[in-house]
């Protein structure tokens, strides 16, 4: 989905201002990313500066599809990018990438929404990387920002919107096979905002076996990740996909049977998410974030959290990721604390 210029302009100045119960480190951020011009550098410094400090250093990688056009052999079209100490991103292949898996490490993966470019991707996620190193306690993770060809493309925000919902199939086809390369009991956080949760549900739906816009994994793929191949747990804010998908029989609803767990926003204020109905035309379904989930018969591993009174109107992911009922459980979903109560 996307927020216009003014509603984004309102999220800044609400995240700088208000007072929330998120670390103060986050705040200054918020406010440090209101000049466009120099967000990337700065943020590029902030990740390996933070990656610096830790005691226990993370590793952050760009894993870019934005060169991919079609379906086919998605592993050619990922462009791969590591953080390195000094602030510059280095080149690297698959390879390089998956030769980092380890079981001990948790790999968190943050896949932003619409109206997002490349230089705005790593600005949404250096967000999300300090609200969950901040809960890491010097614990060792592999960040994976999942940069995806969301720039606007046309001008009225319908056709749009329609657009990047299409892509979404694709990039869910992408996510799942890259998805499937990794090793096995790798454990796997995906966090996504707008779209993102589309592209994740999509992702797993494949993994289980189903089928994205005639898009399918061979069977053996599927009866691995059935078998229980990796432990994956996701955090969907603001999830711009129908309330129902994740029902049995629905567009994603083979998705919940792969997740060890999931946390979904729910906000009956969002402005963005309310005006969901019209990406079918008049009548449509309501939004998953706006609503919450329907129809999904065992709710047993979907934690659903309201955040109408924390975020409001807003669509912006800064509001949802410095949320305070969202930041009590990013360590949880990260793989970073098991021990955290759960709801």
């Amino acid at each position: 989905m996307d927020i216009s210029g003014n509603e984004k302009r309102r999220a800044e100045k609400t995240v700088s201002h208000r007072k929330t119960t998120v670390p103060d480190n986050r705040r200054r951020f918020a406010r440090n990313t209101i000049e466009p011009c120099t967000t990337f550098a700065v943020v590029v410094l902030l990740f390996s500066t933070a990656a610096r400090a830790a005691d226990a250093p993370q590793t952050v990688w760009l894993a870019s599809t934005r060169s991919a056009a079609v379906c086919d052999d998605p592993d050619s079209h990922i462009r791969y990018r590591r953080l390195e100490e000094d602030g510059e991103w280095s080149s690297a292949d698959a390879r390089d990438f998956f030769a980092t898996d380890d079981a001990a490490v948790p790999t968190i993966v943050f896949i932003h929404g619409n109206r997002t470019d490349a230089a705005w991707a790593v600005t949404k996620a250096w967000c999300v990387y300090q609200s969950i190193q901040c809960m890491a306690n010097d614990k060792p993770f592999r960040f994976v920002i999942w940069s995806w060809p969301a720039d606007r493309v046309y001008r009225r925000n319908r056709d749009d919107v329609r657009l990047k919902a299409v892509r979404c199939d694709t990039e869910s086809f992408h996510l799942a096979v890259w998805l499937n390369r990794l090793q096995p009991e790798v454990k796997v956080s995906l966090i996504g905002h707008s779209f993102g949760p589309r592209i994740i549900t999509g992702a797993m739906h494949l993994l289980a076996g189903g089928r994205i816009a005639g898009q399918t994994l061979p069977d053996d793929v599927a009866a691995a990740w059935n078998a229980g191949r990796n432990t994956v747990r996701a955090v969907l804010l603001a999830a711009a996909l129908d309330e129902d998908w994740l029902a049995p029989g629905c567009r994603n609803g083979l998705a919940p049977s792969l997740f060890s767990r999931v946390l979904i926003t729910r906000n009956g204020c969002d402005r963005v998410l309310r005006r969901y109905p019209r990406l079918y035309g008049r009548g449509g379904p309501e939004a998953m974030g706006f609503v919450g989930p329907c129809g999904i018969n065992d709710s047993s591993k979907i934690e659903l959290i309201d955040v109408s009174a924390t975020v409001g109107r807003l669509h912006d992911w800064r509001c949802y990721c410095s949320a305070s009922n969202v930041c009590s459980r990013w360590a949880f979903y990260t793989f970073l604390d098991d021990s955290a109560v759960q709801p």
